[in-house]
């Protein structure tokens, strides 16, 4: 009854706001059970793990970018309690650099092995550009990815037969006079591996769901 009391009152006072010309209506629900979230659609295990940042196509404009989006990954589910034992993500770029070859590359499993990690979070980047026309400020960041038993041998996630899940990951309208300077698109470049970092971290935890056309990052 207490419950249903609340609910009836914050209704009240919803309405009352919209009578009296009030511009933003915060929904009794909302308040109630508070704001809408998304549930982790993998679970990782929680073992020694090591996130792998791919950029063999080099899509990266900058390569210190694959280490700060996978230190954005790896903070993160380690923050959420998801994973307790991580690698730093540098040392699988490292890996990499020293061992692969224009006609032979290290398997994810072999990376996982050489830096001691029993899970790797594998991810691809297919996309990372901060305008489509040279011209406006519009950053997007596409990747795949794939989580890895290294023990075993075998992809834990996702399911199917694609293997990969892809991930996208944008920021909010950008000012022009930003993207005009150097200084500004590094800028843009960081905010955007940030939220790229955030966008695959994502799907190993439960977190609130954006609203549509909501972005974060950097203007001016």
């Amino acid at each position: 009854m207490v419950g249903l009391a609340v609910a009836s009152a914050l209704l009240s006072l919803g309405a009352s706001g919209a009578l009296s010309g009030c511009n933003v209506i915060i929904p009794a629900a909302y308040i109630i059970e508070g704001p809408p979230s998304v549930d982790a659609e993998f679970e990782l295990p929680d073992r020694r793990t090591v996130v792998f940042i791919d950029d063999t196509r080099n899509v990266l404009p900058r390569t210190s970018l694959r280490t700060r989006i996978g230190d954005e990954v790896s903070t993160l589910v380690q923050q959420r309690g998801t994973v307790t034992q991580a690698v730093a993500p540098s040392e699988a770029v490292q890996v990499a650099r020293r061992f692969d070859t224009q006609y032979k590359r290290l398997s994810i499993r072999q990376v996982g092995e050489e830096v001691g990690a029993e899970t790797v979070i594998h991810v691809k980047v297919k996309l990372f550009a901060l305008s489509p026309d040279g011209e406006t400020p519009r950053p997007v960041a596409e990747a795949e990815v794939k989580v890895i038993d290294v023990v075993a041998g075998n992809r834990l996630y996702p399911e199917g037969a694609d293997g990969m899940r892809k991930v996208v990951a944008q920021l909010r309208e950008q000012g022009t006079e930003g993207y005009r300077t150097s200084a500004g698109r590094r800028q843009m470049e960081d905010a955007l591996a940030d939220e790229l970092g955030k966008e695959i971290a994502g799907l190993f935890y439960k977190h609130e769901k954006k609203e549509l056309g909501e972005r974060l990052g950097v203007r001016g």
